[in-house]
């Protein structure tokens, strides 16, 4: 039972997701997102991300009078390297984005995982489960003597 509270788990929370373009003026606290800079703005931010950061990609914690304030977990450089962050809050001016994504939950797609999860739990377990004896079993109620 253990087990398939943990599959299930795991799966719920193995979800697929999509970054959208930002319909909204700002995104709602706590949001993850992918704020992709200017050229300008990679140049000028390099001492604070690193140099050729292309995306900045993070939980949204506010804005200041700095600009956008991301948590960030990752950076995506220019070449295409993804570079992991443990977090730290980075102040991203507005006129240094150039876009704006928000990341969302893609239904389809995670419905389509926990399915696929779900069919291969029960298959494992029908497959743990079966009798792969080749004797009938007796229908005798007699119990063996002693001796």
């Amino acid at each position: 039972m253990r087990t398939t509270v943990v599959i299930a788990t795991a799966c719920l929370t193995a979800g697929c997701y999509n970054y959208n373009p930002l319909t909204t003026p700002n995104p709602e606290a706590r949001t993850y997102i992918a704020a992709r800079l200017t050229d300008s703005g990679s140049e000028d931010l390099a001492r604070y991300l690193g140099p050729g950061v292309f995306v900045v990609r993070g939980r949204y914690v506010g804005e200041d009078d700095r600009g956008l304030l991301v948590a960030v977990s990752s950076v995506e450089m220019k070449r295409g390297d993804e570079v992991s962050w443990a977090g730290e809050t980075v102040a991203l001016p507005a006129s240094y984005i150039a876009s704006l994504e928000v990341r969302r939950l893609a239904k389809g797609r995670s419905a389509l995982l926990v399915g696929v999860g779900v069919t291969g739990l029960v298959a494992t377990a029908a497959a743990l489960t079966l009798n792969g004896s080749s004797s009938p079993i007796s229908s005798s109620s007699k119990r063996p003597t002693k001796q």
